[in-house]
């Protein structure tokens, strides 16, 4: 029993050591990677929230909307950051990020996500999709500056520039299941009306 513990310690650490090797050599690839799999968890975990069954097509949508979408988009946003701040880290600098990450990439990543589940997830025409970002986009993102304002902070303060991509996937499973988990509020009644097959 004491031998088991040591040899799984062993086995986490060198897990990690591998991840962290790849990070540094092959950052971009690695924080797909990463974001393709929580997103694919956070799909999973809403489903067994929901409903107790697992559609499988719908939780590789997710895979791959965290493989080409939100793994790059915030790995280049960090990296613009990083730039326009000239990689300060004092409080002010800090903060600035903070709002600027809050009032621009975050109300964007949110608007295409709930887009995604909308059409992809949920097979809403545009017009459908339009219309539930109008009336459930301003509830989410206000839901969001409580959240996302903390993260970000500890994001910048407290995480080092190659971490911070892992640790907002790792933040964005939770908010994930939590934007699905809402997406699942029915809808109001269509405005047109539909063509009757028949």
């Amino acid at each position: 029993m004491s031998d088991a513990a040591p040899r799984h310690s062993g086995v986490l650490d060198l897990a990690w050591k591998r991840y962290l090797h790849s990070l540094n050599t092959r950052p971009l690839r690695t924080k797909t990677l990463t974001s393709a799999t929580l997103a694919a968890l956070s799909d999973l975990a809403a489903q067994l929230l929901t409903t107790k069954k697992v559609q499988w097509r719908r939780t590789v949508a997710f895979a791959l909307y965290g493989l080409l979408w939100s793994g790059p988009a915030n790995h280049y946003w960090q990296q613009f950051l990083q730039k326009a701040f000239k990689g300060r880290n004092d409080p002010r600098s800090i903060v600035q990020k903070v709002i600027v990450e809050n009032l621009t990439f975050a109300p964007f990543a949110n608007a295409v996500m709930m887009s995604f589940i909308s059409t992809v997830i949920e097979g809403r025409s545009i017009q459908g999709t339009k219309e539930k970002l109008r009336r459930d986009f301003p509830p989410v993102i206000f839901s969001a500056w409580r959240v996302w304002p903390l993260a970000s902070l500890i994001n910048y303060r407290f995480v080092p520039l190659h971490l911070r991509v892992p640790f907002v996937s790792i933040m964005a499973l939770c908010w994930s299941i939590f934007l699905i988990i809402s997406s699942k509020k029915p809808s109001p009644a269509p405005v047109t009306p539909q063509p009757e097959i028949g």
